[in-house]
């Protein structure tokens, strides 16, 4: 935040909530040009795919952005992958890591040119019959790391992925009834903080894969290591060392170099590039004081679900007060109807007053892609600077916009 938190990325926030109201999650270009360009330069010389996670984040404009800047796509299912392809993402830049879906929607991405990291053998035998040439597991390396337990996608106690007998056994099952062409992925956790971490799971993920090649006589087009770079969101986080982190994973890569010497390496970083881009801005509606301070803001848990969900932390700032020296004791909730609508507990804020802006701070990743309309809430407007201007990319909705599916 900029001039006593009036400022981001270079535009005055009130100009920003004049033109657009409140809520409102607004972006920097600028910003996610940079964090594109930091993977990129950590990884040179390698030219590493960058596939980003659409689930982070699906607004159609910073999809078109990343597009432009040569990322591809992780695909969770079907429906994102019809939308990239919808966004002119070519076919062999998307791939798809889907949980559990039906025939129909596997059956889909096969029919378009999708590869698909299957999550079982299960999930593979239901389209089997497709005779899909390529096909791609989904391994459980033993690890996991995450922010949160909910946000570990392996190690013990998951529902994700396949250990290594699985997947000898599913890799040969495939090979044996007709797959030519193959991939190997994992994905171990979200908002990882340590270096180190990539070290130990990239060591293990090629060991597996270098067994599996070797045991079953099949070489992998790719290896993709999924994402889990991390940002800070608490002042005493460290910042991700991505240099460090790419340093580990393209010097276990060549230790394998004979047998992955045509393949090539995938990552999937979302949060990494679209957290830190954007805030998520509020306005106060309320202040209720009956022996603590109760702050109602117009940002609720239908936009901000990831605080009741997990106990995430946000940094929060309130415009125009970042320098004042005296601080309250509060709690910041919003306008559901629900005792877990809290945007921050016992929070050391400057004195405020109805009307003042509340200010959100890595607002661009699993903000507005798990937003709700519970409590018939509209979810947020979306707006991007863009060359010191600012450009709305998602209208605020009405309520005609929120019950245009129903049938009366």
């Amino acid at each position: 935040m900029e001039k006593n938190c009036t400022e981001f990325s270079g535009i005055n926030i009130y100009n920003a909530v004049n033109d657009f109201g409140t809520p409102l999650i607004l972006y920097s270009e600028k910003r996610i040009r940079e964090n594109v360009k930091r993977i990129i330069n950590a990884f040179m010389p390698y030219n590493i795919s960058i596939h980003f996670a659409m689930k982070a984040n699906y607004n159609p404009y910073i999809l078109n952005l990343l597009k432009s800047l040569g990322c591809g796509i992780d695909a969770a299912n079907q429906n994102e992958a019809m939308l990239a392809l919808k966004l002119g993402f070519n076919n062999n830049d998307v791939v798809s890591t889907p949980n559990n879906l039906d025939r129909e929607g596997l059956a889909f991405l096969i029919n378009n040119g999708i590869k698909i990291n299957y999550d079982h053998l299960g999930q593979y035998k239901l389209v089997q019959d497709l005779n899909p040439e390529f096909v791609s597991f989904r391994i459980n390396p033993g690890i996991g790391m995450g922010e949160f337990k909910e946000i570990t996608t392996a190690g013990e106690n998951v529902k994700f992925g396949i250990s290594y007998d699985e997947a000898l056994k599913s890799y040969k099952y495939a090979r044996d009834h007709g797959a030519k062409r193959f991939g190997i992925h994992m994905m171990t956790g979200s908002n990882v903080l340590s270096a180190k971490f990539f070290k130990e799971s990239s060591r293990i993920f090629f060991n597996i894969a270098a067994n599996i090649s070797k045991k079953l006589d099949i070489s992998f087009d790719y290896l993709d290591l999924g994402g889990g770079f991390g940002v800070p969101y608490r002042d005493n986080d460290p910042d991700f060392d991505i240099k460090a982190a790419a340093g580990y994973i393209l010097e276990n890569f060549e230790n394998f170099n004979c047998i992955f010497n045509n393949s090539d390496l995938i990552i999937e970083p979302g949060r990494y590039i679209i957290a830190d881009s954007a805030i998520l801005i509020s306005r106060i509606t309320s202040i209720k004081n009956y022996g603590h301070t109760i702050i109602g803001t117009d940002a609720s848990m239908n936009t901000l679900i990831r605080i009741p969900l997990y106990g995430a932390y946000h940094k929060i700032y309130i415009a125009g007060k970042c320098s004042d020296g005296k601080l309250i004791s509060a709690d910041i909730v919003g306008q559901a109807c629900e005792n877990t609508d809290y945007i921050a507990r016992n929070i050391k804020i400057p004195s405020v007053n109805d009307g003042d802006i509340v200010i959100i701070s890595n607002a661009g990743a699993y903000i507005m892609s798990m937003a709700s309309n519970y409590n018939l809430l509209a979810r947020p407007a979306e707006a991007i600077i863009l060359d010191g201007n600012l450009r709305l990319i998602k209208k605020r909705e009405s309520v005609d916009d929120m019950l245009k599916t129903f049938y009366p």
